[in-house]
């Protein structure tokens, strides 16, 4: 982490699998990313042209110290990718963490760092969702709800922020599997969609890219599942 920021990208999340390919192929297409990570930098620490900043965005205390961070070393922001995810089984306490994670800090950032999105000639917010929030899950409800509460926040702060900053939601189905994942789910979870490979993470990266530069999209939610909610209407 260093002193000065110009018109950072925040990206959470940033320093494992999709947001990890995310912050280096926005650092390739010339922005100046700002990557949080909540653990280990692990790869960003390796990147030249990439600002990092630890941050556990489940706490107040060091969501407080981003923001803290921000206000007083970027001249504005050029917006905030909210990659930031937990994927956990269903519990009471598991919930609360996933919603401090998806839905309380995107909404904390957001309030907070509007004065330097404000400020910025262009700026953007985009969160990270989910696919199975526009349909739940019986085996993953928690992750669900609090993902679709994450979609929903677009819808408002879509509105509030116009015309200044642009609100998108990104939805996406199956990107990377888990490293544990067997043969056996990974066949049988790609057969859930149109599209029946991994597609890793440049879906994700692309569908970022048309957004940053999208002139007229804001409240939307672009859906990148290979199809996977046709194959669910097809079995309805």
């Amino acid at each position: 982490m260093t002193d000065s920021l110009s018109v950072p990208l925040i990206v959470t999340g940033a320093n494992k699998r999709v947001g990890l390919a995310l912050t280096k192929a926005l650092s390739r297409q010339g922005y100046e990313v700002l990557a949080v990570y909540r653990e280990q930098p692990g790869e960003l620490a390796e990147l030249e042209q990439v600002q990092t900043f630890q941050a556990d965005l489940s706490c107040p205390e060091d969501r407080e110290r981003l923001i803290d961070y921000l206000l007083t070393h970027a001249l504005s922001i050029r917006g905030i990718i909210h990659n930031a995810s937990r994927w956990l089984d269903d519990s009471l306490e598991h919930l609360r963490l996933m919603y401090q994670v998806h839905l309380e800090a995107p909404y904390h950032l957001n309030q907070a760092l509007t004065p330097l999105l404000l400020k910025a000639p262009r700026a953007d917010i985009i969160h990270i969702s989910d696919d199975s929030a526009l349909r739940g899950s019986r085996n993953h409800i928690a992750y669900t709800a609090t993902k679709a509460g994450l979609s929903n926040l677009t819808l408002s702060f879509a509105e509030k922020l116009a015309p200044s900053v642009r609100v998108n939601t990104i939805a996406p189905g199956l990107l990377l599997f888990k490293e544990d994942s067997t043969v056996t789910y990974q066949q049988a979870t790609l057969k859930k969609a149109l599209l029946p490979y991994e597609p890793g993470a440049e879906p994700i990266i692309e569908a970022v890219l048309y957004l940053l530069a999208s002139s007229y999209t804001t409240g939307s939610t672009v859906t990148v599942n290979g199809g996977r909610h046709l194959r669910h209407a097809r079995n309805a």
